[in-house]
C-alpha cells in the first residue's frame, strides 16, 4: 500500500529513503524501483531523479543510512559500560541483533558499493567501525589483546558476529542461542585481566 503521508518538496529525498527502507525490509532489494517509489509517494516518475540518478544511487544511499544506524547502535553499546570486555559484549549483542532484525538492509550495506568508484559506502563503513577498532586498540594497550593484533582481531570479531547473524537468518541457529553464542565468543577475542593485570581467557 502506498504511503500517502504529506511531505514538503524540500524533503522528497528523505521521503524516498523512508519508503525505500520499508520496501527493502518487506520485499528485499530486488523489489526496489524508483518508479514504484514515485508512484507510492504520489509524485511524477521523473521526480526521484532529482535526488537519485538511478537505482544504484538509491541503494548506495540506503547502505550509507544503514551504516549510520549501525554506528548509533555501536556507540550506545560502547557508552553503556566502561569495561572493555563488557563493551565488546554489548557491541556483539547489538551487532547481531541488527543483522537479524534488518537482513535485507545488511545485504545492501555489504554488497552494493557504487559502480562509479566514489567509495562512499566504504567510507561510511570505516567510520562506523572506527569506535570498535579503537576498543580493540585500547584492549591491546591493556594487554587483553595480543600486541600488534588489534586490527586483525577486530576484523575477525566482526566476521564472527556477521556469521552468527547469518546462521540465525538462514535457520541453522536458533535465535534463542544468540546470548550464549555472544557470551562464548567475546572472551575468545578480548581476555579478562586477573587481579595482577595479566590477560586471562575466560
Amino acid at each position: 500500500m502506498a504511503d500517502t503521508t504529506p511531505y514538503r518538496r524540500s524533503n522528497l529525498r528523505e521521503a524516498l529513503l523512508d519508503r525505500a527502507m520499508i520496501v527493502l525490509g518487506h520485499r528485499g532489494a530486488e523489489a526496489l524501483s524508483l518508479r514504484e517509489l514515485a508512484r507510492d509517494l504520489g509524485v511524477s516518475h521523473a521526480a526521484p531523479a532529482r535526488h537519485f540518478a538511478d537505482r544504484q544511487r538509491l541503494l548506495q544511499a540506503l547502505a550509507v543510512e544503514g551504516f549510520h544506524q549501525l554506528a548509533e547502535e555501536i556507540s550506545r553499546a560502547i557508552a553503556s559500560t566502561p569495561e572493555l570486555q563488557g563493551q565488546a559484549r554489548r557491541v556483539a549483542g547489538a551487532y547481531v541483533a541488527f543483522g537479524i532484525e534488518k537482513p535485507n538492509l545488511v545485504d545492501v550495506m555489504f554488497r552494493h558499493e557504487s559502480e562509479d568508484g566514489e567509495g562512499v559506502i566504504g567510507a561510511s563503513a570505516a567510520k562506523t567501525f572506527e569506535p570498535l577498532l579503537q576498543l580493540f586498540r585500547d584492549a591491546e594497550h591493556d594487554g587483553v589483546v595480543p600486541a600488534g593484533e588489534a586490527e586483525v582481531t577486530a576484523t575477525v570479531f566482526l566476521a564472527a558476529l556477521q556469521g552468527i547473524a547469518a546462521l540465525v537468518n538462514c535457520g541453522v541457529v536458533s535465535p534463542d542461542t544468540v546470548p550464549h553464542l555472544v557470551d562464548n565468543a567475546v572472551p575468545r577475542f578480548i581476555a579478562s585481566p586477573d587481579d595482577n593485570g595479566r590477560a586471562v581467557r575466560s
